[in-house]
């Protein structure tokens, strides 16, 4: 957890500046998705919260002045992206803790990007602090994506513990989420994507040198477990 102190003064505009210098670069350098970190106790996030956030100044204190220096930081990168490349958040839908965020503050925080004009938010959860009790199972944090993409109207994605094709396609197709994304799934399944399009019964392009694995052409991908 990130301790945000009151005597830190005159970071936040310096800071705010280099992150819209960093992401400009990024998009020169011709990233197709710009996607802002503001959850899991980094930066961003331990301002937002009331677990670390204890400054006294303009940044810290009431919700509204938590939410400052984000939004400050969210107006100044948007500036520097083109609206045809996706621009968009991870935020935190809980911090699992007492007196820390709530799925209330998501949406909250999820409208004030939606109006500095960001595309989407990815709504993951927890991190600000050791102390914080989560309650882990599949798709534990689909509930906190589905209120964000209810209540605050901006597109949604959902992430942690989504691991099947039929679980993920059912989480977009029930829609409580616009996409769903994958860390550990695609690490233990690089090719994760085109075995879902199979279990699914859809066929994905491949790169010709992966064309003789497709299942019209590799009978042994029907016999994967």
């Amino acid at each position: 957890m990130h301790i945000v102190e009151t005597s830190w003064r005159g970071g936040p505009a310096r800071l705010g500046g280099l992150l819209a210098e960093v992401v400009g670069a990024a998009d020169e350098a011709g990233f197709d998705l710009i996607e802002l970190h503001m959850a899991h106790g980094y930066l961003l996030h331990s301002f937002m919260s009331p677990i670390s956030n204890k400054r006294t100044d303009r940044y810290g204190g009431s919700p509204e002045a938590r939410l400052r220096f984000p939004l400050e930081v969210a107006a100044a990168t948007r500036a520097t992206v083109p609206r045809g490349t996706a621009f968009g958040a991870r935020i935190t839908g809980s911090d699992w803790a007492e007196g820390g965020l709530t799925p209330d503050d998501a949406v909250v925080l999820a409208k004030a990007l939606k109006a500095e004009g960001l595309d989407f938010v990815c709504v993951s959860s927890g991190a600000i602090t050791a102390d914080s009790k989560i309650t882990v199972g599949p798709g534990y944090q689909v509930p906190f994506a589905e209120k964000v993409r209810r209540e605050a109207g901006i597109a949604t994605r959902a992430v942690g513990l989504i691991t099947t094709p039929q679980q993920a396609e059912a989480i977009v197709a029930q829609g409580k989420a616009d996409m769903v994304a994958f860390a550990r799934a695609m690490l233990d399944d690089p090719r994760w994507g085109w075995h879902a399009a199979q279990a699914l019964g859809a066929e994905v392009r491949r790169p010709p040198q992966y064309a003789r694995a497709a299942p019209k052409l590799w009978p042994g991908a029907a016999q994967r477990g």
